[in-house]
């Protein structure tokens, strides 16, 4: 079952989906996210060099739980939206 959170940041809206991929004999499981920015509505897109809808990854890291998959990929997405500032 897939974890979500969801987080506001100047004027983004960050969704975070993380999933933990089942265990193997000897190996812990671990985790993997996509994350989607979507800016909100009356935020105006020409403070933006790139006011699209942002996606990214965890690009097959493996993490050793949930909890530090979407801190990974929140802080990421967050540095992603302080870069698109114009």
């Amino acid at each position: 079952m897939a974890q979500i959170v969801q987080d506001i940041y100047r004027g983004w809206e960050i969704t975070i989906r993380c999933s933990g991929a089942i265990a193997r004999a000897g190996q812990p499981a671990s985790y993997t996210a996509i994350a989607s920015a979507e800016l909100l509505p009356g935020v105006n897109p020409e403070d933006w060099v790139d006011s699209r809808m942002q996606v990214m990854n965890t690009s097959g890291r493996p993490f050793a739980s949930g909890k530090a998959c979407v801190a990974a990929l929140l802080a990421e997405a967050r540095q992603l939206i302080d870069a698109l500032r114009r």
